[in-house]
């Protein structure tokens, strides 16, 4: 999985490209695939705020929850 950074990009290239649509339809299909990179670039940053950091966080907390 790439970064929230990196889906927020791909959004960006999608809003360029809707830009340079030649017609309606290709504007919203671009405009809609950039509203999906966003949303996962959304969620993508709120799942990686809860996940341990490093190895070390992750075996304190599989040590705690074996004792």
């Amino acid at each position: 999985m790439g970064t929230a950074r990196d889906h927020r990009r791909c959004a960006e290239e999608c809003v360029a490209m809707a830009q340079r649509a030649e017609d309606d339809n290709g504007t919203v299909l671009w405009l809609t695939l950039a509203l999906s990179w966003v949303r996962l670039s959304e969620h993508v940053a709120r799942s990686s705020s809860w996940l341990p950091h490093d190895v070390g966080e992750v075996r304190a907390v599989a040590s705690a929850d074996a004792d």
